[in-house]
């Protein structure tokens, strides 16, 4: 690999994990929400895993 795409998979996974920690927030104080602001912290923390999913994807094609 060469050392512009390990600069890229390096960001990308930088963003994972930023992405991973305001997640984090969200499903450890899912529970103290009430009912409506529920669905909408379960639809946050969907899109996210879609995010981290197609990010994964990207460094994987980078790391092959």
């Amino acid at each position: 690999m060469d050392e512009d795409t390990a600069e890229l998979v390096s960001r990308l996974c930088t963003r994972i994990g930023m992405i991973m920690e305001d997640a984090s927030f969200v499903a450890l104080t899912i529970g103290s929400v009430d009912e409506a602001d529920r669905s909408e912290a379960i639809a946050r923390l969907e899109m996210d895993a879609r995010r981290i999913d197609q990010l994964i994807g990207a460094v994987r094609v980078l790391a092959s």
